[in-house]
């Protein structure tokens, strides 16, 4: 009988009438141990049962040790997701195509709804939560999850809230009519004391009023006093204590086992434990008769407690020496395969003495080792609890820190795991350890660098001079921590060193880091050739797995700067290869996010939309969130071509008291002026304004002094725009693009030096700039940018208004507003008509009455002679007027002519 949860059955009854009706829903389950969890979910199982759903279950084991994803494995045991699970590899793009998959099958097996339930998910490592959140929403899936109040889980139910398919149930305490309802057997006089002992918890309600019926009092009055009676215990452990007692010693003992297993067992797990088979299945059909175990799977015969609370209270109350034995004996079965699991928990159980502690630590390695690629967390748990043993020496512990920082920065947690290095450098007495420490952490930004220098000059400190490549290595990592920490003049010399000691080492790895090191030195435009030296002999290296990648994603950005985008293409269809056969989330965002960059430089817009999306996905999948920062740049430049600003304006303003950078102040400050919010552009130049002359020759400059000239021709700055057009005339002929991960290419440095040129009154040189870029991105297939370079060149040249000046700005307006609608730039749509107009009307003026008469008879299609006659003039005279036509539109015949009076509207 359920007792006082109606409303809890009623909202599981419509979650599951949902599901079958082909939605997506989520339950959860929340209270205190013995409120009720378990008891929900098993009246659900008998709904789902009559309506003919299937359920599928899975229990969390409390064990810091257990297995990744353990309930998904026995919640899908004998189905074929399971073997779909076993798919998961060894980074995190293969767990979410493997997470993806098993859900994709699971909801296409739900034709008539499937409720997958997984218990105690407090106890949940990270992989088995991220499986169960990307459930939510999946259609025909009712996910259900049972858990205790745990601060882990916050982030999981925000996460589920999000979707709109959660459903929270809080099963309250009972209050007296229920614990009355509940306790009906006894004595009316026992149920004011019921309630007050159990504080309305339904197990310990249950567990009380059977300790009553077993002493034979229950349906007597209770004692006036209103205290226990003697003998009946008062605490869920004594309650079970006494319980036990009465058993047999065989059932005793099949108790004390499945308390120390922790996990659902039958007589095969008992009798690999040396106990015989026959008494095993007997004595736990004894512990089942007793209330204590429940059968919870026929073939073979399974057994586990009635609740988590009941073993707890066995495990508490068996004596040590019957602990330790029966967890030696399960840690050997399972290292022998003789019983199913992971021998880890049971090692740190039954550590007493060096022998039996260097197994427990041995046994939590592998168990990490295991762990890592799916739940970094549950490895740091893992390799936390070997820590903790008592006596491990100082080598082992050494060893053991080291692992548990590459588990931290797996995870994400950079702080943690630069803690963890500094620790076991205090502990390192060999070089590779030393190594170690001071290369685990790398690639990260902000002040965690300063922690990076301290490791690196540690280890520089102790290596000896002759290893070499471990110098190597290291003298690249500080190189690049100090370019961050410290100035960008670190890297060049400290790349200049590692390089020359990898060299000399020929150790590939050493070669890779410094490598790195070095392309970082060289991002500027200076150092483009060497780059691409570098490239090529980063792919040819043997080692290590991401040598390929990032030699690719160099000769990427080095051939976009070039604007030889021939060889981009070649280099991200090889880049697509690679990311599909190693298959890690960071190879497939770099091949996206360049992806969108290429599909926006020719101007596909909802190509490069779709692409960035997909990137960003990726993004998240490598938990790496500085990506969020290169796809809001990206979103700028491709919202601000198509005039979307009020999209993204939001975000860009919220970023600017965050992001201090001098890229972001430039590229924003160009985003405001275009949209008209001066007051806004001008704040982000004044920021700018004092390091522009100083900025450091990275892969940023080039984008960055290009953005600020811009920036500043909006501003009419004089001062900033001959300083940029001192920067950057000397690299006309390369394209706007980062040397260090080219987020965006945007278009020929030409066009900006054209745009100075004009602003700076130079109106000849402007003509020959913009001219060069309208070739180069002609050349390169960079539309939006070659549509831009047009409408400036347009406006130069009007503004000049020589001798077929008019002319030649009328065919590139005409061009660039042509390719502006059709792609869809409607900020440069709009310039281009309005300077056509402009343009038309220059063109009007510039001819007398009578030769607009002439050029519209010409037009026509009349000879000399026909518009001689027809306008009262002599042949001569006409000829003389045709001429002149020509001659000011700066026409070379009478067929332009014509054309030209067609397209503007004087035929």
């Amino acid at each position: 009988m359920l007792v006082g949860r109606d409303p809890e059955l009623a909202a599981l009854s419509a979650a599951l009438d949902a599901a079958r009706g082909g939605e997506g829903r989520v339950v959860m389950v929340g209270g205190e141990p013995g409120i009720g969890k378990t008891r929900l979910v098993t009246e659900l199982t008998k709904l789902a049962a009559a309506r003919d759903v299937p359920v599928l279950l899975g229990r969390t084991l409390q064990e810091e040790t257990a297995p990744a994803l353990w309930p998904w494995w026995e919640a899908l045991a004998g189905r074929p997701e399971l073997d779909l699970l076993r798919e998961v590899g060894e980074d995190r793009v293969q767990r979410m195509l493997a997470f993806a998959s098993v859900l994709a099958s699971l909801s296409a097996s739900a034709a008539q709804g499937l409720v997958v339930i997984l218990e105690d998910l407090q106890w949940a490592d990270e992989a088995t939560l991220t499986l169960f959140c990307q459930g939510a929403g999946k259609p025909g899936l009712l996910l259900v999850g049972t858990h205790r109040p745990a601060p882990a889980l916050r982030e999981t139910l925000t996460t589920l809230d999000r979707t709109g398919a959660v459903t929270r149930i809080s099963p309250r305490a009972w209050q007296a009519g229920e614990v009355a309802e509940a306790a009906a057997s006894a004595h009316p006089t026992w149920h004011p004391m019921l309630l007050r002992a159990s504080g309305g918890n339904p197990l310990f309600v249950v567990e009380l009023l059977t300790a009553l019926e077993h002493a034979g009092i229950a349906g007597k009055a209770a004692p006036e006093e209103g205290s226990w009676p003697f003998g009946i215990p008062e605490t869920l452990a004594a309650i079970t204590s006494a319980r036990v007692a009465e058993l047999s010693p065989a059932a005793q003992r099949a108790v004390a086992i499945a308390g120390v297993l922790g996990t659902d067992c039958g007589h095969a797990e008992i009798a690999a434990l040396g106990e015989d088979p026959e008494t095993a299945l007997a004595a736990l059909e004894e512990a089942t008769a007793a209330g204590l175990l429940t059968l919870v799977d026929d073939m073979p015969a399974k057994f586990g407690f009635t609740h988590a609370l009941l073993r707890e209270a066995v495990y508490t109350h068996l004596p040590v020496q019957q602990r330790l034995a029966w967890h030696r004996r399960a840690a050997e079965a399972m290292e022998a395969n003789g019983l199913a699991g992971e021998s880890a928990a049971h090692r740190l159980r039954s550590a007493t003495d060096d022998a039996s502690r260097a197994l427990a630590v041995a046994a939590c390695r592998r168990a990490a080792a295991d762990a890592v690629r799916l739940a970094p967390d549950r490895a740091v748990t893992i390799l936390e609890a070997a820590l903790a043993l008592p006596g491990i020496a100082d080598e082992e512990r050494c060893e053991l820190l080291l692992s548990t920082a590459e588990a931290e920065y797996g995870g994400g947690r950079i702080d943690a795991a630069l803690a963890r290095c500094g620790a076991a450098m205090d502990l390192a007495t060999r070089p590779d350890q030393w190594v170690r420490a001071a290369l685990i952490v790398h690639g990260v930004g902000g002040p965690a660098n300063l922690d990076l220098l301290g490791l690196c000059d540690r280890a520089l400190a102790m290596l000896p001079e002759d290893a070499v490549a471990c110098r190597a290595r290291v003298v690249a990592q500080r190189a690049l921590a100090a370019s961050e920490a410290l100035s960008f003049a670190e890297v060049i010399e400290g790349s200049e060193e590692a390089l020359r000691l990898a060299e000399s080492s020929g150790d590939a790895l050493a070669l890779a880091d410094a490598f790195r090191a070095r392309q970082h030195a060289i991002s500027g435009t200076e150092g483009l050739r060497e780059r691409l030296d570098l490239a090529r002999r980063m792919i040819a290296l043997p080692e290590p797995e991401d040598a390929e990648l990032w030699g690719r994603l160099w000769r990427i950005d080095a051939s976009c700067e070039l604007g030889t985008f021939a060889v981009v293409d070649v280099e991200l269809a090889a880049l697509k290869v690679l990311a599909e056969r190693i298959r890690w989330p960071l190879a497939h965002w770099h091949l996206h996010r360049l992806s969108a960059m290429r599909a926006l430089v020719a101007g596909r817009f909802a190509d490069a939309a779709a692409a960035a999306d997909q990137a960003l996905d990726w993004a998240k999948r490598t938990e790496d969130w500085s990506a969020i920062g290169v796809d809001t740049a990206f979103r700028v430049e491709m919202l601000l071509l198509q005039g979307r600003h009020d999209e993204i304006v939001d975000a860009v303003r919220a970023a600017r008291p965050v992001v201090r950078l001098p890229i972001f102040w430039s590229s924003v400050g160009r985003f405001f002026a275009d949209m008209g919010d001066l007051v806004a552009a001008r704040e982000n130049f004044e920021d700018l304004r004092p390091v522009l002359g100083s900025l450091d020759r990275d892969g940023r400059w080039l984008a960055t002094v290009a953005y600020s000239a811009d920036l500043a021709a909006s501003l009419g700055e004089r001062d900033a725009m001959e300083l940029c057009l001192e920067l950057l005339l000397p690299h006309t002929g390369l394209c706007i693009a980062g040397g260090s991960g080219a987020v965006l290419c945007i278009g020929s440095v030409s066009r900006v030096v054209g745009l100075l040129s004009a602003a700076l009154g130079c109106l000849d040189e402007a003509d020959r700039h913009f001219t060069d870029a309208v070739a180069l991105e002609d050349r390169v297939g960079a539309l939006p940018y070659r549509t831009l370079s047009e409408i400036g060149l347009a406006n130069v040249l009007r503004e000049r208004g020589a001798r077929g000046d008019l002319t030649r700005a009328t065919g590139y307006a005409e061009r660039a507003l042509a390719t502006a609608e059709r792609i869809g730039m409607r900020p440069a749509a709009r310039q281009a008509k309005e300077l056509l107009a402009e343009l038309r009307k220059d063109h009007s003026i510039k001819l007398t009455p009578r030769e607009r008469e002439v050029l519209a008879l010409l037009a026509d299609g009349r000879s000399n002679r026909e518009m001689a006659g027809e306008l009262v003039l002599s042949e001569r005279t006409v000829e003389t007027h045709v001429a002149n036509v020509l001659g000011k539109l700066g026409l070379a015949n009478r067929t332009q002519a014509a054309a030209w009076a067609a397209t503007h509207g004087l035929t």
